[in-house]
């Protein structure tokens, strides 16, 4: 590669890093970029570069949105004061049988591809340039999956503490760290070796990260210590603390001086604003509902945020702090993302198993694209064109084209797939064929089964608006409780210590829990921590 082609490469990274303002000038920049660099790889090689030329997308008709549902603005306030957490009752051990309705597990598929016919990418090229890799957090493998974006296959596993949670790469691309939600660290990878190069202390379930854009500092979520941690990447150090409740995703503003954390804690439902540089809290908008993650658009002037029961990405004036307006989309959105480019924004709806794309400068849904069950996490390329959707119920990646709006890929990539990172850099995308298409995705109610009545004489628990009602039951020795997913999402009903488990609960479906002995036993939702509940057995 030349020295002009290899200018444009670092020009192509930094800029997806960074941001620059005005998303149509830098996307003819990427276009240019992308196209003169394959070329010259190409032509390196003895090839073409008529055979990556993509055909001229067509824009699938706007949507006409349904009506968003009400739900009260946030408000804005000063600077607030974090409290901690209490601390929750310890349960008694217990052998109580337990059973579940409509549920069922899916088999695990061999790892690797389906792709559409047609779709190789020219193994010249492939052989002359190193392409981008994504990294997979697999909750129940407790692994990270390495991802080709070339081939569309996992290279390989890489293991890692209890429970990978929350994941960020740093801008160079070269470590990704991820946390550990079943432990108290936050592993450091690095992407040339594939392995584990360091493992970093930071308190009780660490959940969502969030890197500054000059990729020096990483921020943890402590969901269980009640504190964001501050990491330098220098040293791979924590160097700071910050009291924020519950902390559960974190967004940073592209100037990378602010960080807002999506704070769980019941009763005080907030985003927490942070000065990063003085490691502590200046603000924050108290919220009705719990939030769940959070994006702020390339400007960093409006941020995008998720609520737990409602069915609309929220929009939010940072000048303002005040929610200014909704997009509605499917059943439980969760993660909103803008491209680089500032082009598209993304967001799944874990109901119907969709990825829907707007347009961030009208707030517009243009079109949705059928995706995994219960999708959880996007990454985009450089470039915005190609988004990877982590389908956690269907234990499978969805590569989709944004342009187009296609689906190019399914493949398996281990149990329970949550957060998804992509390295900066460019891929060679495959269109999909209308034909054949890629591996259609089973659908949430194919998945879940049939719904059944809870047992007679059982004492019923409704999981609905991401609680449980009842909060807390109280029952004698040998009696039943039955809970009953009335959500639009998987749930689960978790005992504190994992005694029993109900494992995902699809909507509709139900769990049921025989105690004969006396004692208090708390559980909760392993998909949503925040979700907590008691039962109290009197003899």
């Amino acid at each position: 590669m030349g020295e002009k082609e290899d200018g444009i490469m670092n020009d192509h990274a930094q800029s997806f890093n960074t941001g620059v303002n005005g998303h149509l000038s830098r996307r003819r920049f990427l276009a240019g970029a992308t196209m003169s660099a394959v070329a010259a790889l190409l032509a390196a090689c003895g090839g073409s570069s008529k055979a990556t030329d993509a055909p001229a997308p067509t824009k699938a008709p706007t949507a006409a949105p349904t009506t968003a549902p009400a739900v009260a603005p946030a408000t804005a306030v000063g600077t607030t004061a974090a409290s901690s957490a209490p601390a929750l009752p310890v349960a008694n051990a217990t052998t109580a049988s337990s059973s579940v309705t409509a549920g069922a597990t899916r088999a695990t598929a061999p790892v690797g591809a389906t792709t559409a016919a047609g779709s190789a990418s020219p193994v010249t090229a492939q052989a002359s340039m190193k392409m981008p890799k994504a990294y997979i957090g697999v909750f129940k493998d407790n692994t990270v999956a390495v991802f080709d974006t070339m081939t569309n296959k996992v290279l390989t596993t890489i293991p890692i503490p209890t429970g990978p949670h929350g994941m960020v790469v740093t801008p160079d691309g070269k470590t990704v760290y991820v946390s550990s939600d079943g432990a108290t660290v936050v592993s450091a990878i690095d992407t040339a070796t594939d392995k584990v190069t360091a493992s970093i202390e930071v308190g009780q379930a660490p959940h969502g990260l969030a890197i500054t854009p000059d990729g020096k500092t990483v921020l943890v979520a402590g969901f269980g210590t009640n504190q964001v941690a501050v990491i330098d990447v220098a040293t791979n150090k924590v160097s700071g603390q910050v009291a924020v409740p519950q902390p559960h995703n974190i967004a940073i503003t592209p100037d990378g001086k602010a960080a807002w954390v999506a704070s769980q804690m019941q009763g005080a439902t907030a985003l927490a604003i942070l000065s990063i540089a003085e490691k502590k809290q200046t603000g924050s908008v108290l919220l009705e509902k719990t939030p769940r993650a959070l994006n702020f658009d390339m400007k960093g002037k409006q941020l995008y945020f998720t609520l737990a029961g409602v069915d609309a990405v929220q929009v939010l004036d940072v000048a303002t702090n005040k929610v200014t307006g909704q997009i509605p989309v499917g059943a439980s959105p969760h993660h909103p993302l803008v491209t680089a480019t500032g082009e598209y924004g993304l967001v799944v709806s874990q109901g119907p198993g969709e990825l829907a794309i707007w347009a961030p400068d009208a707030n517009k849904i243009t079109g949705t694209v059928k995706v995994g069950t219960m999708p959880h996490w996007i990454a985009a390329s450089s470039d915005g064109d190609t988004a990877y959707v982590t389908n956690e119920a269907s234990n499978d990646l969805t590569v989709v084209n944004v342009e187009t709006q296609k689906v190019i890929a399914t493949v398996p990539v281990g149990n329970a797939p949550r957060k998804i990172v992509l390295q900066p850099g460019m891929i060679m995308q495959a269109a999909a064929s209308p034909a054949t298409g890629a591996t259609a995705a089973p659908s949430a109610s194919s998945a879940a089964g049939a719904p059944a009545p809870a047992a007679a004489g059982a004492n019923a628990v409704t999981i609905a608006n991401f609680a449980f009602a009842p909060p807390s039951i109280t029952i004698a020795p040998g009696q039943m409780v039955a809970w009953t997913n009335k959500d639009s999402a998987a749930h689960t009903v978790t005992e504190d210590k994992s005694a029993w488990d109900s494992k995902n609960l699809a909507p509709g479906a139900t769990f049921q829990q025989k105690f004969d002995q006396p004692g208090t036993f708390t559980y909760h939702c392993s998909i949503h921590p925040f979700m907590t509940g008691t039962v109290v057995v009197k003899a």
